[in-house]
């Protein structure tokens, strides 16, 4: 009776571990799913409000430091201590029609 609980709880892991790459592949076309993604300096078309809610409409995580776990930095103008940060960690830094360039249609 064991055996067949573990099969069943595996299998339960397996369908979600499914459903969640499944969820990642609908978004081919979204680099960002999955991310987690922060902002620096003055951005054209954003508040920093707007910038974080577009973030997590793309199934990405906004942050608001930099760490290792940064996928991107959104950079505007007269960025910061995170500008520095991301290049020492070697993060990929994108300008903001960089950024909206890549964001599917």
């Amino acid at each position: 009776m064991q055996h067949i609980r573990k099969k069943y709880i595996r299998a339960g892991f397996e369908e979600r571990e499914d459903q969640i790459m499944g969820d990642k592949n609908i978004g081919n076309s979204n680099p960002f799913t999955g991310c987690t993604i922060a902002a620096t300096g003055k951005l054209e078309n954003f508040t920093r409000d707007d910038i974080n809610s577009r973030i997590i409409s793309l199934g990405a995580t906004a942050s608001n430091a930099v760490t290792r776990k940064t996928d991107y930095l959104i950079c505007g103008d007269k960025p910061g201590s995170k500008l520095v940060k991301a290049r020492e960690l070697g993060i990929t830094v994108l300008t903001e029609q960089e950024f909206l360039k890549m964001i599917p249609a």
